[in-house]
Parts: C-alpha cells; sequence; structure tokens
C-alpha cells in the first residue's frame, strides 16, 4: 500500500480514461443524434406513404362509389319499363295459355261425354251421339226443364 502523492503512471492513466470516456461520450450522443434523424427520416417517410395510399384508397373509393352509383341510377330509369315490359308479356302468356288449354279441355271434355261442338255462321250448335246420350225432360225445384243423359261406356 503506498501513500502519498500520486505518481505520473496513476495521472497518465486517469487523464488517458477521461479522454477516453469523452470520446466515448462524444461518440454515444453522435450515435444518439444520427439515430434520431434516421428515426425522424423514416417516420416522416411512412407518414407520407401512409398519407398518399390513405388519399389514393379514398379516391379509388369515391370513384368506385361514384360508377356504382351510376349504374344504380341507369337501372332505376331503366328498370320501371322493363319490369312493365316483362310483367305485360308474362299476362300476355297466361291468358294465351289459358285461353288454348281452355280450348283443348272444352273439346276434349265434350267429346268425353259424346258431345260434338259445331260453330256456324257465328252460332254454336252441340250434337248428341245417339248411342250415348238421350234427351230428356227432368224436374228440378219443381220445374221441367230440358236434360242429357248420358250413359256410361
Amino acid at each position: 500500500m503506498t501513500t502519498g502523492k500520486p505518481n505520473r503512471l496513476a495521472e497518465k492513466l486517469n487523464a488517458d480514461l477521461e479522454t477516453i470516456r469523452s470520446d466515448h461520450a462524444a461518440l454515444m450522443a453522435s450515435q444518439l443524434e444520427s439515430f434520431r434523424s434516421d428515426f425522424s427520416s423514416i417516420a416522416t417517410s411512412a407518414l407520407h406513404t401512409i398519407e398518399t395510399d390513405i388519399r389514393f384508397f379514398l379516391s379509388d373509393s369515391k370513384s368506385e362509389l361514384e360508377r356504382r352509383s351510376e349504374t344504380i341510377r341507369r337501372w332505376l330509369t331503366i328498370s320501371p319499363w322493363v319490369i312493365v315490359v316483362m310483367v305485360s308479356a308474362w299476362i300476355a302468356t297466361v291468358l294465351l295459355a289459358s285461353w288454348f288449354w281452355m280450348g283443348l279441355m272444352a273439346d276434349s271434355e265434350l267429346t268425353e261425354l259424346g258431345l260434338t261442338r259445331i260453330e256456324q255462321s257465328g252460332q254454336t250448335w252441340v250434337s248428341l251421339d245417339p248411342n250415348r246420350t238421350e234427351l230428356k225432360t227432368c224436374t228440378m225445384a219443381g220445374t221441367p226443364i230440358i236434360c242429357i243423359e248420358i250413359m256410361e261406356p
């Protein structure tokens, strides 16, 4: 253990250590400043990219919304006429089909009953099959009426 004045070697080591500490502190400050600068640049670039992307997304969404709105407006303008035409065509088809079906069914039912329908000069006649039908007088609610009796085959 030594006591007394510090020797030159200890002073030199302390001075070197102090220089290393100050150089290290300056290096750390420089690195921190560089990190701050780089981080600020990265954040600014990211912010710019996000703003650009959002602006593009909003612009694209707005134009898509306008296109779809225009399509909807066009359909609302055309659609009522298309619906009217389709409903009219459907009604005409149903009426035509029912008229055709009624004609087929009426003729087949009359034939099945042994009757024949004849249309001449704006008049309609029904003739009876003498083998299957017979004209008779019936009483209904106390009133005599003319009836056709159909014999099953």
